[in-house]
Formats: C-alpha cells, sequence, structure tokens
C-alpha cells in the first residue's frame, strides 16, 4: 500500500542551492494530491543524522517513509541517523539533487526530480537493497555508506572540490559532474603512492606498494558519473574493493576518459577484491571520501561489511 506520511529531509545546500527549487516542486505535487507530510531542513554539518534519529526515535505515524531531498551525503547520513533508532527498518525515499548523483544512477532511479517522485510516490512496498558498512579503527569510527568509501586520489579529488568556486559555479548550470573531472585531472598530478594491505574474505593479506586510489564500492559509478566498477551491483550482498597502483599518467588517462565515455576498458595495474567483509590498512596519511563527504586525513583500519536498507522506490516506474 502506499505510504501514509512523508517525512521529507531537506538539504537546502545540496547542488549549490538547486535543490531548493526542487523542494517546491515536490510541495506543489504532493498538496495537489493531498498526500500527508512535513518537512525537516538540515541546516548544517551533521544535522541530517540528528533529524534523522528524531524521526526514528519518535515517529508515531503508521507507514511512514522518509524522503530525502538533497546529495548521496544527506542520503547517507540520513540513514546512518535511523540506524541509530528503534524504527530503524523505516523506508528511506530519494530525490536526487546533489551535484554528483551516483546512487541514483547506480540504482536505475532517475536523476530527473520529478520522476523520482512519482518513482516514490508509485511505491507500495520496500526495495531491500545492500549498502556498505564500515568500522574504522583509527579514530574509533563506524557507520554505512551508499556509494563508496575512498583513500588517496579521489579523497583528495572530494576534499579539493568540495572548497572549489569552480564546483560552485558549475553547479548554477547544472554541470556539477563536469567540476569533478576538473578537479581530477589537477589532482592526478598531485597525487603521490602509498603503501596499502588489503585482506579478502578469506583472510588472505596482500600488500601493494604504490596504491594510487584505493575505492570500497556498492555499486559501479563514482566522481559523478564515471562507470568504475561495472560488476558492482547494490543486491548481490557483496562489497567491490578496487585498488590502482600509482599509474603510467598517459595510459590512465587514457583509460579514465574510456570510462567517462561509458566504454569498457582494461588495465593491468587494477586490483579487485569481492566478499561481504573486506579490510585494508594506510600506514601514511592520505585523504579519505565517504559518499562525496570529507572523512579527513589520517592512515586509515577500515573494515568493511554488508548491511541492508529498506529503500521506497518504485524502478518499474522510472520511466
Amino acid at each position: 500500500m502506499a505510504a501514509a506520511f512523508y517525512y521529507i529531509i531537506f538539504n537546502p545546500a545540496a547542488g549549490s542551492g538547486n535543490a531548493v527549487d526542487t523542494l517546491k516542486a515536490v510541495r506543489k505535487v504532493m498538496n495537489d494530491r493531498q498526500i500527508d507530510y512535513e518537512v525537516r531542513v538540515s541546516r548544517y554539518s551533521g544535522h541530517t543524522v540528528q533529524l534523522a534519529k528524531q524521526i526514528g526515535s519518535f515517529n508515531d505515524h503508521p507507514g511512514a517513509v522518509v524522503l530525502v531531498i538533497g546529495g548521496d551525503g544527506t542520503l547517507n547520513q540520513t540513514i546512518t541517523g535511523l540506524k541509530m533508532t528503534r524504527q530503524a527498518d523505516l523506508a528511506v525515499g530519494y530525490i536526487p539533487a546533489g551535484s554528483g548523483n551516483d546512487f541514483a544512477r547506480g540504482i536505475g532511479l532517475p536523476d530527473d526530480p520529478m520522476k523520482a517522485l512519482e518513482c516514490v510516490l508509485s511505491t507500495e512496498t520496500p526495495l531491500v537493497l545492500d549498502i556498505g558498512q564500515y568500522a574504522e579503527q583509527t579514530h574509533q569510527e563506524s557507520g554505512y555508506f551508499v556509494n563508496n568509501i575512498g583513500i588517496g586520489y579521489d579523497g583528495n579529488v572530494i576534499a579539493r572540490s568540495s572548497h572549489s568556486q569552480i564546483k560552485t559555479f558549475l553547479n548554477r548550470f547544472h554541470l556539477g559532474k563536469l567540476s569533478y573531472f576538473i578537479t581530477g585531472v589537477i589532482v592526478f598530478f598531485a597525487q603521490k603512492p602509498f603503501p596499502v594491505i588489503v585482506y579478502d574474505q578469506q583472510g588472505r593479506m596482500e600488500i601493494i606498494q604504490d596504491a594510487f586510489l584505493v575505492d570500497a564500492t556498492n555499486h559501479p559509478y563514482f566522481g559523478g558519473g564515471i562507470r568504475f566498477m561495472p560488476g558492482a551491483v547494490p543486491t548481490d550482498g557483496q562489497l567491490d574493493l578496487v585498488l590502482v597502483e600509482h599509474p603510467n599518467w598517459v595510459v590512465f588517462l587514457f583509460y579514465l576518459i574510456q570510462l567517462i565515455r561509458g566504454k569498457e576498458a582494461k588495465y593491468d595495474r587494477i586490483h579487485h577484491f569481492k566478499g561481504n567483509h573486506l579490510r585494508l590498512e594506510t600506514t601514511e596519511l592520505e585523504a579519505g571520501q565517504m559518499d562525496g563527504e570529507e572523512m579527513g586525513t589520517r592512515p586509515f583500519e577500515l573494515e568493511f561489511t554488508v548491511a541492508k536498507q529498506n529503500f521506497w522506490f518504485n524502478l518499474s516506474e522510472k520511466k
């Protein structure tokens, strides 16, 4: 049956402010259809987690759904907050309104807000998908990710693009993905190799001395639309861990361009691990990112497992 009530968590900063127009359009549709809802606005870093915790702790609407309007980071924080409550199984709908929107792309949800809304409103039963779960020993952190956790290259790309005027400017013209590409080229020539230890699902250890990029992912996309890991799917109960050794820049740029164009490409300096329990360690200070949000710079000791999440969208309605 259709959802009886929607808690809308809205991030006005998503997409450098483009999400504001999305909220207005969503509210008009829901008002016209006389759908019950209330809006809760995320006003500062980490506020979304608190809003989701409040909803999960005090919701008294049977059949309620939490509807996120924002970017992948807002979706991440919503799920993280709900997982801390007695109603951790509340279903989460999503209207992509960020710069990258890799989660929507990875599961086949339209990036057009009104089409995504129709996928949400036409849903009658939750869709259960995999999400990543992590524990980080260096800072005693744990949480969830819907896209990926990256260390090295993409961690530095996110760190630089998050504070870039280029991203803000391009988002005004709905070209936020281009900012990742521009920053990515700049960071490419600055990123230094670093050693990584990986433990696969059987506990076997592999040491890579000159890593360039390390990425634990739940679906194929990262960086605002680069189909980096075609075999990753959020329904197989496993995560994919991709490690790229420090590359020959000519070959790697060709490889990256092929991926951006959606073409299949082979590169012999890529290591791929797959499983529902993976570990990695770095010994040097490296930048990290989770679902497009900065994790800071540190040595990392990460353990990855798979969790399940109830989502509220009907992908058969995406067209």
